[in-house]
């Protein structure tokens, strides 16, 4: 076995895309990525859709392919109804992990493309609006998992404080490399982040050549700033012009490896900090 390999080995991915899609084509349904993952030695996938809650296809698939992790969430855009917590005890109730603030839906995400409209987190005052605060309620009480989403930066800023003054133990900004090209949010902001207790993701879609181009040695770079205790590396692939999300994170560990990190760091990265967030 090659150190990639065992590196792969026990490897949670904790952002997967998968078909079907109402939007866009994927590169294949939640069971072929699973059995792929599965067979390659991985530990796990999180499955997420920007359109619907993913826990039900989740625990779906886990009967299909067994001795393999396959958690899901709801990402609060507007198909779920935007900030809806009926939406979120929901998923809690049926065993969702996880719940992404709104992605495609988000204002900030809205503004990257020149789009008007999306959902604020904040309302005129600069404050958190009182529907974030029943959905942090209940991650906190289901003890479930709090992911930014596609927010802005102040947005982030405001709604991980929060959740570090509410006691909620279990935060991940999303991708926060790929929001340095959506929103700016600069190696500084992510410091502060992971200081107040979130785990900042990277994916390897950032350094895709269709996607942003980000150079593998900066993004080295940017989780070594950071501190890799405080990092994950996940894919966020499932894109018809991507890996498929297994080999994807294989090719993303190698390289991680060649672009200067260490063994013992991509571990922590891949298996280590996604296990202790998602409670695997």
């Amino acid at each position: 076995m090659s150190n990639i390999d065992r590196i792969l080995e026990g490897a949670l991915d904790i952002h997967v895309h998968f078909g079907p899609d109402p939007k866009v084509e994927r590169r294949a349904g939640a069971v072929e990525i699973a059995l792929q993952a599965r067979d390659m030695g991985m530990q796990g996938v999180v499955l997420k859709s920007h359109e619907y809650p993913t826990h039900p296809v989740a625990a779906t698939t886990g009967e299909l392919v067994t001795d393999f992790t396959i958690l899901g969430g709801i990402a609060l855009d507007a198909e779920v109804g935007g900030l809806n917590p009926a939406a979120v005890e929901a998923t809690a109730n049926m065993g969702g992990r996880i719940v992404w603030m709104p992605t495609h839906s988000a204002k900030a995400d809205r503004e990257s493309k020149g789009l008007d409209g999306g959902i604020s987190l904040l309302d005129g005052s600069g404050a958190l609006v009182s529907e974030v605060n029943s959905i942090l309620q209940i991650i906190k009480s289901h003890d479930m998992v709090l992911a930014t989403g596609h927010i802005s930066i102040a947005e982030s800023m405001a709604l991980v404080a929060e959740a570090r003054n509410m006691g909620i133990q279990r935060t991940v900004v999303t991708h926060g490399t790929t929001m340095s090209f959506m929103t700016g949010m600069t190696l500084e902001d992510m410091k502060t982040l992971a200081g107040m207790g979130a785990f900042i993701e990277h994916c390897l879609h950032v350094v895709m050549p269709t996607t942003y181009r980000m150079d593998p040695k900066d993004l080295a770079k940017t989780i070594s700033a950071i501190g890799p205790e405080k990092c994950i590396l996940s894919s966020d692939f499932g894109q018809d012009f991507h890996p498929m999300p297994a080999e994807g994170m294989r090719m993303g560990i190698a390289t991680m490896l060649r672009s200067g990190m260490e063994e013992v760091e991509v571990g922590l990265l891949v298996k280590d900090n996604p296990s202790r967030l998602m409670g695997t």
